[in-house]
């Protein structure tokens, strides 16, 4: 849970320098939690974060299960309470959890859920936005698997995850900080903002 505590800082902070790629993949990451932090929440979050950072088919990945979300959550009843009879076919490829326990109270108001449903049904008549999760290539195997999971779910070798954003590091762009590793670029973006270390609150410069 220290890791969940740290990525929604990392998220808030980002968003508020306008770091706003850093910003989504924090909150991408953070639905790792999705259980341990309210769904609701978590979704919505993660898919404004997207669409502020332009990375437009995760945010209508994420606001669309947002929505499956809040309507499971007006008739808990119908679902037992549980987010395991939802349609999961986006995320069974993914570290992300699909079988939790659905919040009892809604993180925003009906306006603001009214609006995330305005804006899913424009998206979704956009022939150019892909309704599907970003992917990338395993650098063991060489298949592609869910761009924020850090075990690919076909040969199941392990990515080291960013200090900063929680996302899987890149063949190459590794560096590391008191035995933590981070993504180069990300990193960079990070201390050349906040002059600190994420994680520790330390002082810290980038590295090239």
């Amino acid at each position: 849970f220290l890791e969940a505590g740290h990525l929604a800082l990392v998220r808030a902070r980002a968003k508020e320098a306008g770091l706003l790629d850093v910003s989504a993949k924090a909150a991408t990451s953070l639905l790792r939690y999705v259980g341990e932090v309210p769904a609701d929440r978590a979704f919505f979050e993660a898919g404004i974060a997207c669409r502020e950072a332009n990375m437009l088919n995760m945010a209508f990945v994420f606001l669309n299960r947002y929505l499956d979300l809040t309507e499971a959550m007006d008739d808990p009843d119908a679902d037992g309470g549980s987010a395991s009879t939802l349609e999961n076919a986006d995320f069974v490829d993914t570290d992300i959890p699909y079988d939790f326990m659905l919040p009892e109270k809604h993180f925003v108001q009906e306006a603001t859920r009214e609006d995330v449903r305005d804006w899913v049904l424009a998206l979704s008549m956009d022939q150019a936005v892909e309704q599907s999760l970003s992917t990338r290539t395993c650098s063991s195997c060489g298949g592609d698997t869910y761009a924020a999971a850090i075990t690919c779910h076909k040969c199941k070798a392990k990515a080291d995850a960013c200090t900063v954003t929680g996302y899987p590091i890149p063949a190459g762009q590794r560096v590391m900080h008191e035995g933590r590793p981070a993504r180069k670029d990300d990193w960079n973006k990070w201390v050349m903002k906040f002059q600190n270390d994420p994680w520790s609150g330390a002082a810290a410069q980038p590295k090239y």
